[in-house]
């Protein structure tokens, strides 16, 4: 089956996007092929996620599938979601620039443009534990769990940092895994953040990412999740420039009515794939 596939960057996350308005794939398929998808293409990058994008019926404009490039699905991508609105605006022709409506990982969303940035809304996070202490053979770690659709820990670099090694260069692929696959955080895990307050509104943030088990160049619900975690603590105040590891800042809005993600969404390639 050939496959028309659209590749989108949400501030540094990459993804690959496809239009299954009219395909008959089923969600087991396509997590079986998302590995596939997410490959080495001819334009020699792997993206980090696999959206598809369905009918929405008569309520919503569409609906969302996401799968990890390991296949695992369920969880929501901040960053997906907002390629998604972007995607449908340009290639499913609802051009409009407010009052997006769309699910993924069986959750409702809203969404509108800010010039060319894309903002989502979120619901409240589902869940927040303060100063959750964890432990490695290697060493120990004070994080806070915040989970937005997707669950993540937030650690202070501060903590754990030395000076033979900066942020930017700090080895969060070795560090992550113990903390990512941590028996207190079973059965799910969670995504691991390390930030760098520059601040109270500044933020620089890497984030190790569960399903592509390697740090990512953005994560939009790992900059929900931190700008969460740091205006709870007093250390950042809404709203809040995240900056990840590509460099293209995230907004994160928070108050006790709204949670928002806000950044860039842009087509950065197409080809077409064959799978058997």
């Amino acid at each position: 089956m050939k496959y028309d596939v659209h590749y989108m960057s949400g501030a540094g996350n990459l993804f690959s996007v496809i239009d299954g308005r009219k395909s008959t794939v089923t969600v087991e398929e396509w997590s079986s092929i998302a590995p596939i998808l997410c490959g080495v293409d001819g334009l020699n990058f792997r993206t980090e996620g696999l959206i598809i994008l369905l009918n929405g019926g008569e309520i919503l404009d569409f609906q969302t599938e996401f799968f990890n490039p390991d296949g695992s699905h369920g969880a929501m991508c901040g960053n997906g979601g907002r390629c998604a609105v972007q995607f449908a605006k340009q290639v499913l022709g609802l051009n409009r620039v407010k009052n997006f409506s769309f699910t993924m990982a069986g959750a409702l969303y809203f969404a509108e443009f800010h010039g060319n940035n894309v903002r989502v809304h979120f619901p409240q996070p589902l869940e927040i534990k303060r100063d959750l202490h964890l432990e490695s053979t290697e060493m120990n770690i004070t994080c806070d769990y915040v989970d937005v659709g997707s669950q993540h820990i937030v650690v202070d670099y501060a903590q754990i940092s030395s000076e033979s090694e900066s942020f930017n260069t700090f080895d969060i692929n070795q560090f992550a895994p113990p903390f990512r696959n941590h028996e207190a955080l079973a059965p799910q895990g969670a995504n691991v953040n390390l930030y760098s307050l520059q601040s109270n509104k500044s933020v620089m943030l890497r984030t190790f990412e569960r399903g592509v088990e390697a740090e990512t160049g953005a994560c939009g619900t790992g900059a929900l999740s931190s700008a969460v975690s740091l205006i709870l603590a007093e250390k950042a105040v809404s709203p809040v420039k995240i900056i990840p590891t590509s460099g293209k800042p995230i907004i994160v809005g928070w108050n006790d009515t709204n949670l928002w993600l806000e950044g860039p969404a842009e087509f950065i390639g197409r080809t077409e794939i064959i799978i058997p």
